[in-house]
């Protein structure tokens, strides 16, 4: 499959990316080099999720007391915000100092790199990284995460779940959970499937740690993974 992509790309770089159990620098390196090769012919918008951090904030709240799912949100939400700062420094010079931390701080891309964090309880980065994908019309989401595809079920429990390189919004909906919980671990989450059904932007769920595989998306050449739309 190929995919022509916009001047602007959004990415929603998973958590699990960056910090699966615990961080991997080589891996961000990897990733600080692709995108700095695709620097001068995209504006990268990179949203960064919490992975495991935010879970194991949220893992260590319960077991001093119950919390609330909003308390949960802020966990990870603040666990966003430090591997989003992670990422930002990594890149240096060429990353928009400004990390977009709210609506109200979406601002003129500026820089061939600018990174987002959580932004409120209720909207995850994925959302996030759909309503970044409508302000700056890049028509669509890559969310590069653990998944290489989405499948019909677990593929780590059913050896029988089948796999899509191409889905429909309303397929789609009828594999993952109507609600949204925090540190639900899920391609596309059900609070940014319904954004992104009305708004009709596609969204591409990519293997985030493939770096052949995202440099062949990036580079216009045939690339492993589903398309949502």
């Amino acid at each position: 499959m190929k995919y022509p992509l916009k001047k602007t790309v959004i990415i929603g770089l998973g958590g699990s990316v960056i910090f699966p159990d615990e961080i991997d620098g080589k891996l961000l390196a990897q990733w600080v080099s692709l995108v700095k090769k695709y620097s001068k012919k995209y504006r990268f918008v990179i949203v960064v999720g919490g992975g495991k951090l935010a879970r194991r904030y949220q893992e260590a709240a319960n077991k001093v007391r119950p919390i609330t799912t909003r308390e949960g949100d802020w966990l990870g939400i603040e666990a966003t915000k430090a591997n989003a700062k992670l990422v930002q420094t990594a890149f240096g010079s060429l990353a928009d100092k400004k990390i977009i931390d709210s609506h109200t701080s979406i601002k003129k891309l500026t820089k061939p790199i600018t990174i987002a964090c959580g932004w409120t309880p209720g909207w995850s980065t994925d959302y996030i990284a759909g309503v970044l994908a409508d302000v700056y019309d890049a028509g669509v989401t890559i969310m590069a995460g653990k998944p290489a595809y989405i499948f019909d079920k677990n593929p780590d429990v059913y050896k029988t779940a089948k796999k899509f390189t191409t889905v429909s919004w309303k397929e789609y909906k009828k594999i993952i959970p109507k609600q949204w919980t925090p540190g639900a671990n899920v391609p596309i989450d059900p609070v940014c499937t319904k954004f992104c059904e009305k708004k009709r932007i596609s969204v591409i769920v990519i293997d985030g740690k493939n770096i052949k595989n995202l440099d062949n998306l990036f580079s216009g050449k045939e690339f492993e993974g589903t398309l949502v739309e």
